[in-house]
């Protein structure tokens, strides 16, 4: 059975960071695939820019990635989503419905893990979903520390981002 793991995330930008994260859980046989989800445009986050543009950085890294794919289906979705909201979208999707011999997992951070009792209708998830938690390291750099060097100019942020996601950034003028 092919087990699918779902990453959901502001992906602003999309990272090294992130990519590893997915390309680890299959290397370690954790996964056979792995589909991000950007949230959309209702998600509320200082600086989050257009879901459009973090949806298209991440179909840049994951064209050429055989196990790696990214879906706009919170996107689709015009209106304010919760994590209970996300996750039914996603186990209801028409991926799921023609794919019945698959395993699904959602992706997070260790630190939205232990948040999730304070979410809306945590009781309705908690037990309903399978879980792949992602220890975060204390010394990776943060999205906003990446996002701040591209504002001020720092060429260094190219160290953290794929190449392909820097050029659109800069060609897009974005986080400025």
């Amino acid at each position: 059975m092919e087990r699918v793991g779902f990453f959901g995330g502001c992906f602003n930008p999309p990272t090294y960071i992130h990519i590893n994260i997915a390309i680890n859980l299959i290397k370690q046989g954790k996964l056979d695939k792995v589909v991000f989800i950007p949230v959309n445009d209702y998600y509320k986050k200082e600086e989050l820019i257009e879901a459009k543009h973090r949806y298209n950085m991440l179909k840049l890294i994951t064209k050429n990635q055989r196990n790696l794919e990214v879906d706009d289906i919170e996107i689709r979705e015009n209106r304010e989503l919760f994590a209970v909201d996300a996750f039914k979208l996603i186990s209801d999707s028409q991926c799921q419905k023609k794919l019945r011999k698959m395993d699904t997992f959602m992706i997070m951070g260790s630190d939205n893990y232990n948040t999730m009792p304070k979410w809306k209708d945590y009781n309705k998830i908690k037990d309903k979903y399978n879980y792949i938690v992602v220890d975060r390291n204390e010394n990776e750099i943060s999205s906003t520390e990446i996002r701040n060097m591209i504002k001020n100019g720092d060429e260094k942020a190219i160290r953290y981002l794929p190449e392909e996601v820097y050029e659109y950034i800069i060609e897009n003028n974005l986080y400025k």
